[in-house]
């Protein structure tokens, strides 16, 4: 998928405002490399059969919830919607892409330092600061199941919701939806809120989100792909000119601490 480029935030505010369709809103997701795939981590070591995948994320599902129960506070809900959110929030692999309601929260995870992996081995090409947007009720629209429903965005409580839900058993395997949906989560996190949290949840599919945008017409337009020009510690910079930081993202007591020990020169 070719790629829209930026020199600043102010550009990219305005490139993104001027491809917005007028009345609907998008989602963003921010990467430190142009040459990720928008796959789910649960997906992204090679394919593999859809009974291995789903066996994968219930055999996840099930040590997740037997070991964690220690640590939720009281009354926390223990369906598997809300165990698989708080997965995905720790780092456990899932069929879950986060994405955000905010530009700024996508441009500061882009604007992160890429990893080794990130740049090309060969030296030719330096990862670039990468933004994606998403036009969730566009790309739900063009979802076979999501069709004649009514339905803009999922939600964990509709029933059609079922096509994608987390597996805890294999004869779920039967009736399982084949392409990404556009779902609100569960806010579980300080962090979630933060950010303004939204997600995708892959079906049986396991080509890139591009891939598919890029397979018929009818997805054309509904993913975007944006990559800033300079490296990452200038847009990051700028972020931070602009009062978008760390503990903004990341409310809690070590990322606070980190921004200010950066701020005071140590």
């Amino acid at each position: 998928m070719e790629a829209t480029q930026f020199t600043s935030v102010n550009e990219l505010i305005s490139l993104v405002l001027a491809d917005r369709t007028a009345g609907k809103s998008l989602w963003f997701r921010g990467h430190s490399s142009d040459q990720y795939r928008l796959i789910p981590k649960l997906m992204r070591d090679g394919r593999r059969t859809d009974k291995e995948i789903y066996r994968r994320e219930s055999r996840l599902l099930a040590r997740f919830r037997e070991r964690s129960l220690p640590f939720w506070a009281a009354g926390y809900p223990q369906g598997p919607w809300e165990h698989l959110f708080s997965m995905q929030h720790h780092g456990v692999p899932t069929r879950l892409l986060d994405w955000s309601e905010n530009l700024l929260v996508a441009a500061y995870f882009a604007s992160l330092a890429p990893t080794q992996s990130d740049d090309d081995a060969s030296g030719s090409h330096l990862a670039e600061p990468t933004v994606w947007t998403l036009d969730p009720v566009g790309w739900n629209q063009q979802v076979p199941q999501l069709q004649e429903t009514g339905i803009n965005i999922l939600t964990i409580a509709d029933e059609i919701g079922e096509r994608w839900a987390p597996v805890t058993s294999e004869n779920h395997l039967g009736w399982r939806a084949k392409h990404p949906v556009a779902i609100y989560g569960v806010h579980n996190s300080p962090r979630i809120v933060a950010q303004r949290g939204t997600f995708t949840m892959a079906g049986e599919l396991q080509d890139a989100m591009e891939e598919i945008a890029s397979s018929e017409p009818k997805w054309s337009g509904l993913l975007k792909k944006y990559t800033y020009t300079s490296d990452h510690a200038t847009l990051r910079s700028e972020l931070k000119f602009i009062g978008f930081t760390e503990s903004m993202v990341f409310p809690d007591l070590s990322s606070l601490s980190a921004e200010l020990t950066e701020l005071e020169g140590w």
